[in-house]
């Protein structure tokens, strides 16, 4: 029997496009959202300023799942009882809007903010020792990787409920100079509600939990984004080591792959 080789390595084309567009379609339909995943800009969530596995870097493209209930989000609190983590750390990471700035920020949901008739009450909680809660703040003790303590003002948050988010690198990099210090509890005002003024972010305000990523590949948009004025050298300058060489690499070994001669290959074997 004699086969047809230029019709089995379309055939194979196609069958592999075909592929691609059903998981692209799988992934849609699961997240919810659209898109269904996002590229990281900033650095706020980096661990190091060397590329390291599993966690959020800039160039980072993370795929997103809508929540649409409170308790499918996992805070810091919830993921140390329970020991769950994603990103290097417990809790997930949510992504929100800030309106006020017409972006949308990735960071990691603290603890679900609520209130008893005018007392402060965090989702969770039960009088976990490396938590203090009081009128007037919110104390987390050995916070991060790199076990600093943090310090939530909500003072002025009374009966505005919803996540306190703070990035891993804010709270692990603020300087001991600087007003986001606090000496008397040796901790720092690092969430996003504090440096950036925002409200707790309420459910509706957020797009969706980050789930799994792709390294490196968002750099090409980035990049695209920086030709055009749009990605701040703060951030171009700011992208770990090793990032770009994974993405080269990994490009060239694809590449080879794709344009490998298998057609030869074949003949010569035959």
């Amino acid at each position: 029997m004699k086969f047809n080789k230029n019709k089995i390595y379309k055939n194979a084309w196609v069958i592999a496009v075909l592929i691609i567009i059903l998981i692209l379609i799988s992934i849609t339909l699961y997240s919810g959202v659209f898109p269904p995943a996002s590229v990281v800009e900033s650095y706020s969530m980096e661990h190091s300023n060397k590329w390291q596995y599993g966690i959020i870097d800039e160039g980072t493209i993370v795929f997103v799942k809508k929540a649409t209930r409170i308790n499918e989000i996992k805070t810091y609190v919830n993921g140390k009882e329970s020991n769950y983590k994603s990103y290097g750390e417990f809790g997930n990471v949510i992504l929100y809007h800030d309106y006020n700035n017409g972006k949308i920020i990735i960071h990691r949901a603290m603890f679900y903010l609520y209130w008893n008739n005018s007392i402060p009450e965090i989702l969770g909680y039960h009088n976990q020792s490396y938590i203090t809660v009081n009128k007037n703040f919110i104390l987390m003790k050995d916070v991060g990787y790199a076990h600093r303590n943090l310090i939530v003002n909500i003072s002025g948050f009374k009966n505005d409920s919803g996540f306190i988010t703070v990035g891993d690198h804010n709270l692990a990099c603020l300087p001991d100079y600087s007003p986001y210090y606090n000496k008397t509890y040796n901790a720092y005002y690092a969430s996003d509600q504090f440096l950036f003024h925002l409200k707790p972010v309420k459910l509706s305000d957020i797009v969706g939990i980050a789930y799994g990523y792709i390294p490196w590949y968002g750099l090409i948009k980035l990049n695209i984004m920086r030709a055009e004025g749009k990605w701040p050298v703060e951030y171009a300058d700011h992208v770990p080591e090793y990032s770009y060489a994974g993405l080269f690499i990994s490009l060239a070994a694809i590449l080879t792959l794709l344009l490998f001669p298998y057609k030869k290959l074949f003949n010569k074997n035959r």
